[in-house]
């Protein structure tokens, strides 16, 4: 199953809480990410760039599973 960073990731809010108010999967997994680094590290700036490199090449790890 492909993983399309851009979904959100809790579709069946849509009822709700409004589409532009919700996290997509890239938001919520580099959030996910962060919070394990910032226990970690001594930077925040660092951290938050590796936060995003985590959820980018989670994305391309379930987009390989999925094919």
């Amino acid at each position: 199953m492909k993983t399309n960073p851009n979904e959100q990731v809790f579709p069946c809010l849509s009822t709700v809480v409004e589409d532009r108010n919700r996290l997509t999967k890239r938001e919520y997994f580099a959030a996910m990410a962060l919070q394990g680094l910032l226990v970690n590290e001594n930077g925040l700036g660092y951290a938050v760039v590796d936060a995003v490199r985590a959820a980018d090449l989670l994305i391309a790890q379930l987009n390989k599973e999925g094919q």
